[in-house]
């Protein structure tokens, strides 16, 4: 490549990239002073972005972070993946957690299908509520065809389930104790109850340190189900217009087999802590980035487009989440 060529690609992508870099770290700041969450943070600041009508002039900046950018970010959570932390919990987690990976992602198609929307946005709901918020939306979204319909769709979901995971983060804990529950019953139903992960850290710690690590487990259960639930996604959306029969079976896609490698690597502990840390940091700031991207391509009418079946369709998944945890909860813990 030339170095006209390499000029020319820095001054189309440059911007772009600048924002979406200014994004994530705004984002980021932003959630510590107000205590509020990342990843809505960064949809609000994208949406803001987009209301400029800059989309042009960034686009091309903003598009490595919505796809490459997303997809690197996905894989790296493989590396949080503790597989020692997680066999405290032992094998009921695995199966409880896989039972509310499989139903939420079941009753989502059921669901969606009912409401009259299209099996693509009732995915990536059902993997929002079903496993660990925002980045499963956005691990969903990258098996979904791409098309503005489905990034609408990912970017308010991400609000939706932040919205929701606060609401369950401040109502589970006085759920649980009128349900009788034990202090370790408590932290599973947490776990495996709430959308996204600072919000179980939250509920959780809202009763005891005990509930808080139990309740970081449990949803590391969760999690461990992402990539195989991303998989089945990707399947599940290969069936053809005609006859509704599998077109053929793809390889899983990339970044899958990255959070798998990256998981594996640590279960053996060939990661060195101090690169767990790096690689958690990236993850996390090209998520935050992803979502941006995402957002300010939008713009702020994307919000004025929400399906009120969309809304239902995430507030019955929420519900329905939680009565499978419960259930499990008090069959296994």
């Amino acid at each position: 490549m030339t170095a006209a060529a390499l000029r020319l690609g820095a001054v189309r992508m440059g911007p772009g990239l600048l924002a979406g870099l200014l994004m994530a770290v705004l984002a980021k700041l932003l959630s510590q002073s107000l205590h509020a969450p990342a990843p809505l943070i960064a949809v609000v600041l994208g949406m803001m972005l987009g209301a400029l009508g800059l989309q042009g002039q960034l686009g091309a900046g903003l598009d490595v972070f919505a796809k490459p950018g997303l997809r690197l970010g996905v894989a790296m959570m493989g590396a949080q993946i503790s597989w020692s932390e997680f066999a405290a919990l032992g094998g009921p987690a695995v199966l409880a957690s896989g039972a509310v990976v499989l139903g939420g992602l079941g009753i989502g198609a059921l669901a969606g299908a009912a409401l009259g929307l299209p099996l693509a946005e009732a995915l990536i709901a059902a993997a929002a509520c079903s496993i660990c918020g925002a980045s499963a939306a956005l691990a969903a979204s990258q098996a979904a065809p791409s098309s503005p319909e489905n990034q609408r769709t990912t970017a308010l979901v991400i609000v939706g389930v932040n919205l929701l995971s606060t609401v369950a983060m401040l109502a589970y804990p006085p759920i649980a104790n009128a349900l009788g529950l034990t202090a370790h019953q408590a932290g599973v139903f947490f776990g495996l109850s709430i959308h996204d992960v600072a919000q179980v850290a939250g509920a959780g710690a809202s009763v005891s340190p005990e509930v808080a690590g139990t309740a970081a487990l449990a949803k590391l259960s969760r999690i461990l189900w992402l990539g195989p639930a991303v998989v089945l996604i990707g399947l599940m959306l290969t069936r053809t217009a005609q006859g509704g029969r599998v077109s053929g079976l793809q390889a899983p896609p990339l970044f899958v087999w990255g959070f798998a490698a990256l998981a594996a690597a640590r279960g053996l502990n060939l990661i060195p802590p101090a690169l767990v840390s790096a690689l958690g940091a990236c993850s996390g700031f090209l998520l935050l980035a992803g979502v941006g991207a995402i957002s300010a391509k939008l713009g702020p009418k994307a919000l004025l487009e929400v399906k009120p079946r969309l809304a239902i369709l995430l507030l019955t998944l929420t519900v329905a989440v939680a009565i499978l945890a419960y259930a499990l909860t008090r069959i296994f813990f």
